[in-house]
């Protein structure tokens, strides 16, 4: 595996507080495994685009390697929270990684270390002309911040030793004690989506036909 983590971390404000944080963790590992990586503490939108946007821009051309994005922070089924608790909803945070994911062309991974971030496939079911993103590694529904930062620090592992990224998801799974991570296609999502408005577009007219026909 070729590129470097980029990680995001926007923790909440007891977070910070108690000291807990789980991207600056899995910054420490990463550098004791001599994985390469660049880490962005964030707390607030204006942040977070630096982070998206001039950061990540000095970390590609330090490493000109593409990024992986980590993006460690609070969520549920609707969104991410910022420290700052503003709340960002899943075709919000689309719109904000449009310029990465056009400029990889559909290469880009990313982890959601939160809670149901594997939500975060919503992203993918679009009909727009963007690429989506080629895969997203997510919990299918509350995780603690232990089974993430175990969870992950054994993927990146397995993943810069070679192994495919449904291979480290497998490892995940068994080193976190948690079954509830799982990988998602983007290109899948998306033609899958595409396909099924296609189908609904379809019967709707249908519908409407029948509606005019039978009025």
């Amino acid at each position: 595996m070729t590129g470097f983590v980029y990680i995001i971390e926007s923790p909440s404000a007891r977070d910070l507080l108690d000291g807990r944080t789980e991207g600056r963790a899995l910054s420490e590992v990463l550098s004791l495994a001599e994985i390469p990586h660049w880490y962005s503490l964030v707390t607030t939108q204006e942040t977070f685009d630096t982070a998206l946007n001039k950061r990540l821009v000095e970390a590609w051309e330090h490493f000109r390697q593409p990024p992986i994005l980590h993006l460690s922070m609070h969520g549920n089924n609707v969104g991410v929270a910022l420290t700052n608790d503003t709340f960002l909803l899943w075709a919000e945070l689309r719109e904000l990684l449009i310029p990465l994911t056009n400029f990889m062309e559909g290469g880009l991974l990313i982890c959601m270390s939160s809670c149901f971030g594997s939500f975060g496939r919503l992203m993918a079911m679009h009909e727009d002309a963007d690429y989506p993103f080629r895969a997203l590694v997510g919990n299918n529904s509350s995780v603690s911040w232990s089974d993430a930062a175990v969870a992950y620090v054994t993927f990146y592992h397995l993943l810069f030793k070679g192994m495919s990224i449904e291979q480290c998801v497998e490892r995940m799974i068994l080193a976190s004690g948690n079954d509830k991570f799982d990988v998602w296609s983007g290109h899948d999502l998306k033609a899958s989506w595409i396909q099924y408005m296609a189908k609904a577009r379809k019967e709707q007219a249908a519908e409407s036909l029948r509606r005019a026909i039978q009025a």
